[in-house]
């Protein structure tokens, strides 16, 4: 191995060393196209993306909805919405609508999500249990939801409220199936390649 690839490996390594530790997991590892797949988006539905921090997998779902489609992007705080509303003008993706989000609800429409999907959010939920039911209250029947997250560094908190915090900053995916089975929600797949991130994807059924 020569001394410029040796060189090229270490520098990356030091640029992932120093991505926030949300980033090295679940924000950069997983592709969008892998994740539209997985919650079965589709030309002229309805995505909706809970936490969509600055935008770049809204505006991504809006090109895959297409100019028929419709899509919903909620974020929390006034400076975090006008971060999301500034970068959503800036698409000039006109089918995105940002929503003002909520600890404990989406804010999205009734049973208006074709499919709903939260990166690097889920272990933020201090009340899972009313964010999961606004989830299932936000999707139409038989639609679909995508968890993206990461586990904690240790122990997993006892508390959700406790699931952000340094040491234990995180939440594990069977903590996760077993809140949205919970919420009424089936599970459709998992993936766990590594302990850094994971992607659980549920149905709502149709009965």
């Amino acid at each position: 191995m020569n001394v410029i690839r040796l060189a090229a490996i270490a520098w990356n390594a030091a640029f992932l060393f120093c991505l926030p530790l949300s980033a090295q997991r679940a924000g950069s590892a997983l592709p969008s196209d892998r994740i539209f797949e997985a919650i079965g988006l589709q030309p002229s539905g309805t995505a909706c993306e809970v936490g969509a921090g600055n935008g770049e997998l809204s505006i991504r779902a809006a090109s895959t909805v297409g100019s028929a489609g419709h899509v919903f992007a909620s974020e929390l705080g006034e400076a975090h919405l006008k971060t999301l509303r500034d970068r959503v003008a800036a698409s000039g993706k006109a089918n995105i609508m940002v929503v003002a989000g909520d600890p404990e609800k989406t804010n999205f429409p009734d049973a208006g999500c074709d499919a709903l999907f939260l990166r690097d959010v889920y272990h933020h939920f201090t009340n899972p249990a009313s964010m999961d039911a606004a989830i299932f209250l936000a999707l139409k029947p038989g639609g679909r939801v995508a968890i993206i997250d990461f586990t904690p560094p240790g122990k997993e908190a006892s508390k959700p409220e406790d699931r952000a915090k340094d040491g234990m900053h995180g939440v594990t995916a069977e903590t996760v199936v077993g809140e949205m089975k919970e919420a009424g929600f089936d599970v459709v797949s998992s993936e766990r390649p590594d302990q850094r991130w994971f992607l659980e994807v549920f149905v709502k059924p149709l009965r």
